[in-house]
C-alpha cells in the first residue's frame, strides 16, 4: 500500500463560503492529491451548508462529518481523528488545512515532499510572514507567540500558529488528551510533540491573505491570550 493511500486531509470550517471550493479545487488540481481521502469537519455551521453540499458534489473524493454546535478547531481537528482512527486505521498522517484558501494544493504537495524526505515527525508549512504583506493582527500575534514560545522553551520555529501540517498517527492520541479547544490547540499541539520528543520539520510555503484575513474567525485579543496561556501552562507543568 502506498504512503499516498495512507494520507487524509482534514479541513474544520465554520460558516464555510465559496473559499473552500476555491481550496478544493485547488487542491484537487494536483494529480498526486486529488485522489487522496478530504474529511471538512463542519463546526456547527450557522450559515454556508450549501457549500458543503456542493464541495461534496464537486469532489467523490470529499466526506463531510458535523458538529452540531460550535466546538472550536481543535474539537474539530479531535473529532476528526477519532473518526480516522474507526474509519481509516490505517491512516499515516493527518494533513490539516483551513477551509479560506490561506492554504494551496502546493503547499501540500510541499508536506508530502517534506514527509517523503524526513519520515516520522510533525511537519508544519512555515509561512513567511513579511510586516508589509501580512495583516497586523496576524503579524502581531505569531510574532509575540513565537517569540515567547522561543523564549520559554528554547526553541526556534519560523511559524508557530500555521494550520498547514501533517501530524503522523503516532501523534494521535496525544492530540486527543489536549486540554485545549479552539486556535490554542495548535500551540498546544507543538509543545505537547515537543515533549513527546517527536521531531518537527518545517518547510516553507506560500503566505496567502484574502482581503486581509477577514474571513478569519481568529479573535486577536481573547485568542491570542488563549495561546500564550497554552505557552505558560506547558512551561508550569513540565519543567
Amino acid at each position: 500500500m502506498s504512503l499516498l493511500s495512507k494520507i487524509v486531509i482534514v479541513i474544520p470550517t465554520f460558516n464555510p463560503s465559496q473559499l473552500l471550493l476555491n481550496t478544493l479545487s485547488d487542491v484537487d488540481a494536483y494529480d498526486v492529491l486529488a485522489p487522496i481521502k478530504k474529511i471538512i469537519v463542519n463546526d456547527g455551521s450557522l450559515c454556508g451548508q450549501e457549500y458543503l453540499a456542493e464541495a461534496k458534489r464537486q469532489h467523490s473524493t470529499v466526506e463531510v462529518i458535523q458538529h452540531e454546535i460550535n466546538k472550536g478547531k481543535g474539537e474539530a481537528l479531535k473529532t476528526a481523528i477519532r473518526y480516522l482512527r474507526s474509519s481509516f486505521p490505517d491512516a499515516e498522517f493527518m494533513i490539516t488545512m483551513d477551509s479560506d484558501r490561506q492554504h494551496l494544493g502546493k503547499g501540500v504537495v510541499a508536506l508530502l515532499d517534506s514527509i517523503n524526505q524526513n519520515g516520522e515527525g510533525l511537519h508544519i508549512g512555515a509561512r513567511k510572514l513579511a510586516k508589509d504583506k501580512t495583516p497586523l493582527r496576524s503579524f502581531v500575534g505569531n510574532l509575540f507567540s513565537r517569540k515567547f514560545f522561543s523564549l520559554l522553551f528554547q526553541i526556534e520555529l519560523q511559524d508557530t500558529q500555521s494550520g498547514l501540517r501533517a501530524y503522523p498517527r503516532s501523534c494521535f492520541a496525544l492530540l486527543l488528551g489536549l486540554k485545549s479547544h479552539r486556535f490554542e490547540f495548535e500551540m498546544e499541539a507543538i509543545i505537547a510533540i515537543i515533549l513527546k520528543r517527536t521531531k518537527i520539520f518545517e518547510t516553507p510555503i506560500e503566505t496567502i491573505y484574502f482581503n486581509k484575513n477577514r474571513s478569519s474567525h481568529f479573535r486577536p485579543l481573547i485568542d491570542s491570550f488563549k495561546v500564550i496561556w497554552v505557552i505558560i501552562r506547558m512551561r508550569l507543568t513540565n519543567k
